[in-house]
């Protein structure tokens, strides 16, 4: 896995033979087009760059600022539904603490305004992910034999936007560990 911004980094990496590239903010399309050449993974993050827009108090950002900070937000999403329209793999991840932990599942709905289905959203944060990280035959999927971790939502999986406010319980190797379920009936 690699950490990069730009497609200079992306396109060494993917060429090496990493199995992702973190963020991506700046890819062209040759760097897409080499990530996707090589198999490589797109993990976003989209969260941290939209935190650009956000002040940690009530101070306004300086308007030159501002612009430039919507640049790189703009660019970014940018760049991530073009990788997703060129059919580069996309995993959920987060850049955490650049937010306030309890916030990655905001990254959803973000992946999902740049063009990802809800359920390839939903898939690409739990499958897929596991798939990447060398983990597939143990996590990411619901199936006998492998490793109870849920999060137990409210109604239906989308909106996606909502999903945070829906959590019920979490469950971590079969083992309620917040929440509660199953939820009583009203």
């Amino acid at each position: 896995m690699a950490h990069a911004h730009g497609s200079g980094g992306a396109i060494g990496a993917a060429r090496a033979g990493a199995a992702s590239i973190e963020h991506g903010v700046y890819l062209d399309d040759e760097a897409i087009g080499v990530m996707r050449e090589h198999g490589t993974t797109l993990v976003p993050t989209l969260l941290a760059s939209a935190a650009l827009l956000e002040t940690p108090d009530d101070r306004a950002i300086p308007e030159r600022d501002l612009q430039r900070r919507r640049a790189i937000v703009d660019g970014h999403r940018d760049a991530v539904r073009r990788t997703i329209a060129a059919g580069v793999p996309i995993v959920f991840g987060t850049d955490s603490g650049v937010t306030a932990h309890g916030r990655n599942l905001e990254e959803l709905a973000l992946m999902e305004a740049c063009g990802m289905s809800p359920v390839d959203v939903l898939r690409s944060a739990t499958s897929d992910a596991a798939a990447l990280i060398g983990l597939g035959d143990e996590i990411g999927t619901i199936a006998s034999g492998r490793i109870a971790d849920l999060v137990v939502i409210e109604g239906p999986a989308e909106p996606l936007a909502s999903l945070p406010r829906r959590v019920r319980a979490v469950i971590q190797r079969g083992r309620l560990v917040s929440g509660s379920w199953p939820s009583p009936t009203p």
